[in-house]
Order: C-alpha cells, then sequence, then structure tokens
C-alpha cells in the first residue's frame, strides 16, 4: 500500500467486473480495487463500499478507523422480538455459547437478533459481530444492513455481513480465522446442515465450534428449518456439549454421538452424513420422539437455550390446485414420461446415481415447461381480481422464465427474481405495486409481505397477496420457507400448489400438500414425504439430497 500524506485515506472499492476504474489500482494482496486519497473522485463514487461490507471492514481496518454506519427508518420491535432478545441475552449473561431462536418463518427473528447481538455485546464486552445469510446475498445483505439500522442502529459495534461461500475470507493461510467475532450470527443455519459441505468447514472455524466456550464466539443460531433429522443439527453440536457439560470435540460428529444415545440414526450414503434407520424411516413416532428429545434438552436446561413459537396470525392456508392438459401437451408429457421410465431404469441398472438424478431433472424440466401457459393464464386472472401474485418456481429456464416471459407479453409488470441482475430492485419494484406479479426461486431471506415497513420510512403495497408453487418442492425445508416470504409479519397469503391432473405430479402434490405444508412441526423434517415423492417418480432408490 502506497505511503499516505496528511489528510489521505484508503478507500476499498466494490468494482464490478470490468467495470473502467480511472484513478484506481488493484491490489493483489486484498483481491480488490483501492484509491488513495481524501475524497473520492465522482467516477467512484458509485464503488464506494457500503456499511457492514467485507470490502468496509478491510477499509476500516487499513485505516484505523470505523466508517459511518448504514441509516433508516427505525422500527419499534415487537413484544415477541423483545422476549426473544431477552431470552438470548439471559443465555449468555449465564455463560452459554449460543442460543437456537427456532420462531416460525415471519415472526421477526432478523430483529430480534440485531437487538440480541447488542445486549450481549453491551454486558458482555467486545466489538465484532459476524452475520452469514443465505442467498440471493443482493437481497438478504441490504435487508440485514437495514434491520441493523432499523433497530437502534449498530450501537457502534463493528458489524460484517457476508454469504457463507464467502466465509474462507476470513480465515488465514494455515486456516485459522484472521480475525475474533464477539457475537456471530448464523442465519437460516440449516445452510451448514451437512458436515461434509466446505461452507460447514468455513462456519465451524470461524465460530471456533471446537474451542471452549470462554473463547468462542457467543453464536445466536436462527432457523425455523433445522433439517430433516437430529444428525443435520451439526452448527448446534458445541451447545449440545456445553449443555451436557462435555467437551466440544466429543459432539463434532454430531450423528456419532447421537448414534451412541440410542437416537435411531446411522450413516448415509455420503461420508460424514446421516439418515434415519430402516426402523425410523418406517416410524414417524420414532422420528417426532428423536426431535423432541434434541428440542427438550436444550429448552429444560437452565437458561433455556433454545425458543420457538408458532405464528400467532396462524398457518398458512395451503391447497392444491388441479391443471388440465389439453391434447397436445398429454402426448408430449406421455412421450417424456416413456422416456424418463426408460431412463431411469438403465440407471437403477446400473447403479448409476448421477444418471438417475440427471433424468428426473430432465422430466422435472420438460414437465414444469408444458405448464408454463396455464399458470400463466391463471395468474394473469388473479392479478384482475387485484390481488400482487407469488410464483415459487426452482427451475429457471424451463419454468422461472417462460412463465415470466408469459406474463409480459400480456402487459403485466413481473420482477424476477431469479439469476443475475439487480434482484433488490425488483424485490422493490414488487413490493411497491410496480409489478403486481414477482417469480423468484429463492426460499428464504425475502419479505415480499404486504406493508413491509422500507427502509425509507414507506411501506410496501397493502394489496392482499396470493402465491402459487409452480412445481411441487420436493424438500419440507424450502416449501416452508417460501410460504413465509409473504405468510408473515400478520399478514396472511395463502398458497395453491399447481399440478396436472392425471399425471405423477398430482401424487407428488398431494404428497407435499399433506406431509409438508400444513404441518405445524416446523423444527421437525418430514423425511417420510420425500421418500413418498421419490417413490412416486420411481426414484426411491436415489440418495436423499435428490430432494433436499
Amino acid at each position: 500500500m502506497p505511503e499516505l500524506a496528511s489528510g489521505e485515506r484508503v478507500w476499498v472499492l466494490e468494482v464490478p467486473y470490468k467495470a473502467p476504474t480511472p484513478g484506481a489500482k488493484y491490489a493483489a494482496d486484498l483481491k480488490a480495487y483501492v484509491f488513495v486519497g481524501a475524497m473520492l473522485p465522482p467516477d467512484l463514487a458509485g464503488y464506494r463500499s457500503k456499511p457492514y461490507s467485507y470490502a468496509r471492514w478491510i477499509e476500516d481496518e487499513l485505516n484505523a478507523e470505523a466508517s459511518p454506519g448504514a441509516t433508516a427508518f427505525p422500527k419499534q420491535p415487537r413484544v415477541e422480538q423483545l422476549e426473544a432478545a431477552e431470552a438470548i441475552a439471559t443465555a449468555a449473561l449465564s455463560g452459554r455459547r449460543g442460543f437456537w431462536l427456532a420462531d416460525d418463518p415471519g415472526c421477526g427473528k432478523t430483529g430480534s437478533a440485531v437487538l440480541a447481538a447488542k445486549a450481549v455485546l453491551k454486558q458482555r464486552g467486545g466489538q465484532n459481530v459476524l452475520i452469514t445469510v443465505d442467498r440471493p446475498s443482493s437481497i438478504t445483505i441490504p435487508a440485514w444492513r437495514e434491520s441493523i439500522a432499523a433497530f437502534g442502529g449498530d450501537g457502534g459495534y463493528r458489524w460484517l455481513i457476508l454469504p457463507p461461500d464467502q466465509l474462507k475470507k476470513l480465515l488465514g493461510p494455515n486456516g485459522r480465522p484472521k480475525y475474533h467475532f464477539d457475537v456471530v450470527i448464523n442465519d437460516e443455519a440449516q445452510l451448514f446442515r451437512h458436515l461434509s459441505a466446505q461452507r460447514t468447514t468455513y462456519m465451524r472455524r470461524v465460530n471456533k465450534l471446537t474451542t471452549v466456550p470462554a473463547k468462542a464466539p457467543f453464536v445466536i443460531t436462527l432457523t425455523a428449518t433445522p433439517g430433516h433429522h437430529p444428525g443435520e443439527y451439526t452448527y448446534l453440536s458445541s451447545l449440545l456439549a456445553q449443555v451436557f457439560d462435555e467437551p466440544p470435540t466429543e459432539w463434532a460428529d454430531l450423528g456419532r454421538k447421537l448414534v451412541t444415545l440410542d437416537f435411531p440414526l446411522e450413516p448415509g450414503w455420503d461420508k460424514g452424513t446421516w439418515t434415519w434407520t430402516a426402523e425410523a424411516k418406517q416410524s414417524p413416532r420414532l422420528q417426532s420422539a428423536s426431535v423432541t428429545q434434541v428440542k427438550d434438552w436444550l429448552t429444560e436446561c437452565d437458561p433455556p437455550v433454545m425458543l420457538h413459537r408458532d405464528a400467532p396470525w396462524g398457518p398458512a392456508p395451503v391447497e392444491g390446485l388441479p391443471v388440465e392438459f389439453t391434447l397436445e401437451q398429454w402426448a408430449a408429457y406421455n412421450k417424456e414420461w416413456g422416456d424418463f421410465q426408460r431412463e431411469m431404469r438403465l440407471a437403477r441398472t446400473g447403479d448409476n446415481k448421477a444418471r438417475g438424478r440427471a433424468a428426473l431433472l430432465r422430466f422435472r424440466q420438460k414437465a414444469s415447461y408444458l405448464r408454463a401457459a396455464q399458470t400463466a393464464e391463471l395468474v394473469s386472472a388473479t392479478v384482475e381480481r387485484g390481488y400482487q401474485v407469488l410464483v415459487a418456481v426452482e427451475l429457471v429456464t424451463t419454468a422461472a422464465d417462460p412463465v415470466a416471459t408469459l406474463l409480459e407479453q400480456q402487459g403485466i409488470g413481473v420482477s424476477r427474481i431469479f439469476g443475475t441482475g439487480d434482484l433488490e430492485r425488483e424485490r422493490l419494484l414488487f413490493q411497491r405495486g410496480e409489478n403486481r406479479v414477482v417469480v423468484f426461486n429463492t426460499a428464504s431471506a425475502i419479505n415480499l409481505q404486504a406493508g413491509e415497513l422500507m427502509a425509507d420510512g414507506t411501506r410496501a403495497s397493502t394489496a392482499k397477496r396470493i402465491g402459487y408453487f409452480h412445481q411441487p418442492r420436493y424438500s419440507g425445508i424450502h416449501a416452508r420457507q417460501t410460504i413465509g416470504r409473504a405468510h408473515r409479519d400478520y399478514q396472511t397469503c395463502p398458497w395453491s400448489l399447481l399440478y396436472a391432473v392425471g399425471t405423477v405430479e398430482e401424487a407428488a402434490a398431494k404428497t407435499m400438500v399433506d406431509r409438508l405444508l400444513v404441518t405445524s412441526a416446523s423444527v421437525a423434517g418430514d423425511v417420510t414425504a420425500l421418500r413418498d415423492i421419490a417413490a412416486l417418480f420411481n426414484a426411491d432408490w436415489l440418495p436423499e439430497d435428490v430432494f433436499d
């Protein structure tokens, strides 16, 4: 880095790929463009790092001073948010190393966590807060930045918001953390449920999960959908070890530890994964007892280190909605279904899981594409009735894009929250009612509800929301999270699941509705539903992560 003259500072810039940077230089060690001077020139002002970003974190390190934080219209915490923050702070004061807030989607866990983090720092000391967020980060990071500002500001503490795939930036060449965080907030913590995943490795190192509690961050875990069985609660392993007053290394492989405690788990298909035993797969009662046991450990200790509350406004209404195929569509469907069955038989005979997964994906792509016109027609009619409509999809080129294009051809404004582009701008266009429809494939961490209080003090449109699943979601976690995008903060959003009558989709849709969506077991994933759906598609021999 160059010498700084009096009054000069370093500006670390957030530069899009191949954008012009007149006057800035690329710093290879930082992997970022920097400018040295008293003020940013106008041509570079648009690349100014944003509060609580990694670029701003590095910039403050280089200048040895904190930059101004974010601003937003203040929000008044609800009673349940204050209660949650108090419960978290109480656990921290007692010496606990973390807390799991498992309230239903839409209950305001973000605000609760911001309030709690500041309370913990005030009582225990420290300055640094790390927040990990789900994708798309172009929406989730601004949402958290706004929440920090809206719920009383950053308190003069240093905050850093990162998606999981960027946690490696916080590790040195030896794999050890470069920074110590006093509080870590892991939002949508189910992202770290697979012990073998690289992002989980990074998280465990940054959170110092194998370190004694006194030298580790206080970790606030946020998720209403922790996993499909207790063996996937890997991010809670050190907290469980503390509850049992045992070394954190004893619980590092959570599934293995639970087996020693007679949990009905066995090694999964991939290294480091666990699944239900054959007996448990056939027994919802046994699964429920195992999930309840873990919850009891965390809620019955003194003080409790877990809190779960159902949404006060009740569960979302969910129903299946049949779609009739035309003769031409039936002909296309029957051909694709026959091709799929032949391909699946070949894959099964050769024990070729990759081929089976590919066959399943191709069939789902073609089946969802066949129904794009009916979905667009239904959405158009719903818009005419005065509603704003959410269309949830998984696939982009054969679902999201054709549905959005068909609606736009009718003159209906559509926000596209999929692929690349300015996704937050797309979200705001829908929230302000400028676009009456949003087509999206992200299941968590974005707000699409009516009447949302915006950062500038304005509110989202109050038009009633209605949601449509264009295709069945095979993951109970993703289905429940998707519903919570608009059915939240005391706003009710009914959902319908579209399927073609007389096809295998009909049976899959009914299974999804019956076993995944109308259940109130928000912290107990229903893997029996995943297996049932797999069997319908003649794919029950594939690994469960196909439907994850």
